[in-house]
């Protein structure tokens, strides 16, 4: 069998089993929408302050921008399969509690058509749900009498993307990406009301097309700029709701409704601005600008309603050696900043968050070119005083990110 074909293959049923197992998140905030935005990543840029729309994808697979796939040398074949690992401390006025959730982050791998274009598929976490709110009390409408509610969500959706970079000239490149978005989102909510007790379970669905663009301009040997922008477009959606209720040990279905229309869910026009540059031998630098349209979506959380988003990245990377004899001249250090405003704004306050990262590249092969790349992330998401819950998560990525030569032939003297 073609060697392109079995890679597909398995990158097909890996991603079947993949979509069904997703849950990487126990943020509170993962309630509003469609979830928190993913802080999965692919290679390195997770510690680089989740940034490099101006960075190839000489060696390393860089999704930012699909114009970087134009730089992946001739016949060579890159794979990155990501592990992250969260822990979150949620704190409100009472008390404080800890959550943690694991699970395989991304898988991608990317290969040159010839000497001036690439192409590559993944499939990473676009936005992921985790919650739980215990003890919920609330009064019985039109009477004096309570009930008892627990909430938990779970799901999020994925985005597979396949991305094309072609090199125009010298020092341009274009990309093209289309993503398909899909996924679910379950919500179970348990209700006890004296003896009786009520289960309302709800999992929406949403599928849909994403169209994007980019370019990458080498400035010269020290300096590059890159351009994305991913258009608007509206997710479909359609839930399934089940209801039961449970009195003296009996239960009874009251309400079975499968794939019924909801109202389509809009994403905003992305628009991203990056700089790379190697200010001295060894330092790379990147900056990141990104802009979310989502106030021009018109649409509104049950919670919330959206705003317009800012995200900057900044990110640093050393190497003593872009090709050391030596394993210590191979290892590539790591850190960077990330802040973004955040596109949902809940009882007048915006929820934003801050992150900063720090990680290591450690060589998996004689040429330095394969890395086992790893990263830790602290930072903080809301705050006590407007929502009346912060966040402070503790992230670590793992992946490893191979690079091979394809049909290369073996030569006896």
């Amino acid at each position: 069998m073609n060697r392109y074909l079995k890679t597909l293959l398995v990158f097909v049923c890996t991603t079947t089993l993949y979509s069904q197992t997703n849950n990487l998140t126990g943020s509170p905030y993962s309630l509003f929408g469609l979830g928190v935005q993913s802080n999965s990543n692919i290679g390195k840029n997770s510690a680089l302050g989740n940034g490099g729309i101006a960075l190839e994808s000489k060696n390393q697979i860089n999704n930012y921008n699909p114009a970087s796939f134009s730089a992946i040398p001739e016949k060579a074949f890159l794979l990155d399969i990501g592990f992250l690992g969260e822990l979150n401390k949620i704190t409100n006025n009472n008390k404080d509690e800890l959550r943690l959730a694991t699970n395989f982050s991304n898988l991608a791998f990317a290969f040159s058509l010839n000497d001036r274009s690439g192409l590559g598929l993944s499939i990473v976490p676009f936005t992921d749900v985790g919650y739980a709110l215990i003890g919920i009390e609330s009064n019985v409408e039109g009477s004096q009498g309570e009930f008892i509610s627990n909430i938990f969500g779970s799901g999020g959706l994925s985005d597979l993307r396949l991305n094309y970079g072609y090199q125009l000239y010298d020092n341009f490149s274009l990309g093209l990406r289309t993503s398909f978005l899909f996924g679910s989102i379950k919500e179970t909510e348990n209700i006890l009301i004296g003896d009786a007790f009520l289960n309302i379970e709800e999992e929406n669905y949403y599928n849909g097309f994403r169209f994007g663009i980019g370019f990458q301009y080498q400035i010269n040997s020290k300096y590059s700029l890159g351009f994305t922008t991913d258009l608007p477009t509206s997710l479909r959606g359609s839930q399934d709701r089940f209801v039961t209720k449970s009195l003296d040990f009996i239960t009874t279905e009251t309400e079975d409704e499968e794939g019924v229309n909801i109202p389509d869910f809009k994403l905003p026009l992305d628009i991203g601005f990056g700089l790379a540059l190697k200010p001295f031998n060894g330092i790379t630098l990147n900056i990141d600008y990104r802009r979310s349209l989502w106030g021009q979506t018109d649409q509104r959380d049950d919670i919330g309603e959206f705003v317009d988003q800012s995200v900057i990245s900044l990110g640093a990377q050393y190497r003593a050696r872009e090709k050391g004899l030596k394993y210590w001249q191979n290892i590539e250090f790591r850190a960077g900043f990330n802040y973004d405003s955040g596109y949902l704004k809940v009882n007048n306050e915006v929820i934003d968050n801050y992150s900063i990262t720090t990680g290591v590249g450690f060589p998996i092969n004689r040429r330095g070119t394969s890395m086992l790349n790893i990263s830790y992330t602290t930072g903080q998401r809301g705050a006590v005083e407007g929502i009346l819950i912060q966040e402070n998560f503790n992230l670590i990525n793992i992946n490893l990110s191979l690079k091979d030569i394809w049909f290369k032939k073996i030569k006896f003297n």
